[in-house]
């Protein structure tokens, strides 16, 4: 697997997994330009997070760990004002997001797919985004001279 691969075999993962998103999985390019108030919700976002090298053992190629973030957006009832209602709107999502994703064996990754720490949900007056990060680790294969 190539370094950043992994987003579009979580974006298949979760499509296969995740019902309550009815098909409403997005990647950061699918977002451009869309305005919150048009936003379609429920849906996943998966959004790569970061990336670094774990090591270089001076052989040919280097170990990556990557960071994805699948954010659930979910739409805020007017009739239920407040953070409860929205929360209690994102928890079933959450719970397939967390249930497709960590633990599984993403193909050609190191390892297992694992949940971390994620970063703050946020509850806007119209939208709620709860993130979910997963880390994965995949191995590049690095330049090889034949000269030397």
């Amino acid at each position: 697997m190539a370094l950043l691969d992994a987003g579009p075999l979580f974006d298949a993962r979760l499509k296969a997994r995740c019902p309550t998103a009815e098909d409403n999985i997005f990647s950061t390019e699918d977002l451009a330009g869309v305005k919150e108030k048009s936003q379609v919700a429920p849906a996943l976002h998966i959004v790569l997070h970061s990336y670094q090298p774990l090591s270089d053992d001076e052989g040919s190629g280097t170990r990556w760990r990557e960071i994805w973030l699948v954010v659930a957006v979910v739409k805020n009832a007017r009739q239920k004002v407040g953070s409860e209602a929205v929360r209690n709107a994102a928890a079933g999502l959450l719970a397939e997001v967390v249930a497709a994703l960590d633990g599984w064996r993403c193909p050609g990754a190191v390892g297992l797919v694992r949940a971390i720490a994620p970063p703050n949900p946020l509850i806007t007056d119209g939208f709620g985004y709860f993130p979910l990060a997963f880390e994965v680790q995949t191995v590049t294969a690095g330049a090889e001279d034949s000269w030397l």
